[in-house]
């Protein structure tokens, strides 16, 4: 490690020299700007203006049979694209991919931003990645992330309310979108391990990577709830689903209490007010035995109905309901430490 001695500059500023062989380096020139980052464990880095935010381009290259399930083949490009591979080679060992895994490569690729097949022949599948990392921060992501949920939890309503399957299915589209960003806010993360140029860029700091991981999964699986429900709803035939609808007002409250609590939750991340996150904390606690109270109420009102599809139905919304703001607990505890993190004194009134 080198040592440098600080000097001073005019009256209160003080200076550091750049070591030569480092401009040399980097190509750093008198009258560019630098990036300065405090790290958490108070050290200082700087980053030069054109350091590249990707190391070499990653490729693999994978080699299939045609006996294999066609499941793993979307696992496999899944995996690849979160560990930030840029180029994918798929070759047919038979010569010729089947229906099937050609399918599932097309319908993987499909549902991941930035990827792209590039080759396309009958035992060859060229895909590559055209992210540019730097333009995706964290909280840009997290936020699209909650509205997107929050879009869900209104179609849902008006799928119920209008007895429509058009609002329904558009709620279960709208998960698949969830997915993409969930797949992408995980990638980021990744990458960011490994590049902190990159994780200064994007807002990554080293100390919550865990934090965030856990954030963007418990949405994923707040959305797969939500998404279930619609699609238990679906299963009704266009008669039972205008039945539902007789319920709509009891499930109104309940979907616009869930919606303000979502709301509530991913904005005191950026929050540094423990009192104010452990309200929001005690308001999902509150939602939560609403909904398991709601569930006997559900019981009572619909012990009339005879069609066991709907009263199941009726009654799953609710469940998926509970298990949504149920997965959205930990980013509120997430929440809660990092309001912690930089504390010297912790005054409660």
């Amino acid at each position: 490690m080198e040592v440098r001695r600080v000097q001073k500059f005019g009256k209160s500023t003080l200076m550091v020299s750049l070591p030569a062989e480092w401009v040399k380096e980097v190509g750093l020139s008198p009258g560019e700007s630098v990036y300065l980052e405090v790290d958490e464990d108070g050290s200082l880095k700087v980053y030069p203006p054109n350091m590249k935010l990707q190391n070499a381009t990653k490729e693999v290259k994978v080699l299939l049979s045609n006996n294999i399930m066609p499941e793993i083949v979307t696992r496999i490009i899944y995996g690849l694209y979160i560990l930030g591979f840029d180029k994918i080679e798929i070759e047919s060992k038979d010569k010729l991919f089947s229906e099937d895994i050609l399918r599932k490569v097309k319908e993987a690729v499909r549902s991941l931003i930035g990827y792209e097949i590039t080759v396309q022949n009958v035992d060859y599948i060229q895909i590559q990645s055209f992210l540019d990392p730097t333009k995706y921060t964290m909280t840009s992501l997290l936020n699209r992330l909650i509205n997107n949920l929050k879009q869900m939890l209104h179609y849902l309503s008006l799928g119920i309310k209008e007895g429509s399957r058009t609002f329904l299915q558009e709620t279960i589209e709208l998960e698949k979108e969830v997915d993409r960003l969930y797949y992408l806010a995980l990638r980021q993360l990744i990458l960011s391990q490994s590049n902190r140029s990159l994780a200064y860029m994007i807002g990554v700091k080293r100390i919550q990577l865990i934090g965030n991981r856990i954030l963007i999964k418990a949405i994923e699986e707040s959305a797969d709830e939500i998404s279930e429900a619609a699609t238990d709803l679906l299963t009704l035939t266009p008669q039972e689903l205008e039945e539902v609808k007789n319920y709509w007002n009891n499930m109104f409250d309940l979907i616009e209490q869930s919606t303000a609590i979502i709301d509530h939750t991913i904005k005191v991340l950026a929050k540094e007010d423990a009192k104010l996150i452990n309200e929001t904390m005690e308001e999902l606690r509150t939602l939560r035995r609403v909904l398991i109270s709601e569930a006997t109420n559900i019981e009572n009102s619909t012990s009339n109905i005879k069609n066991y599809r709907i009263l199941i139905a009726i009654r799953t919304v609710n469940l998926r309901l509970y298990n949504a703001i149920r997965r959205m607990e930990p980013i509120v505890e997430i929440a809660f430490n990092r309001s912690l993190e930089n504390t010297k004194e912790i005054v409660i009134d």
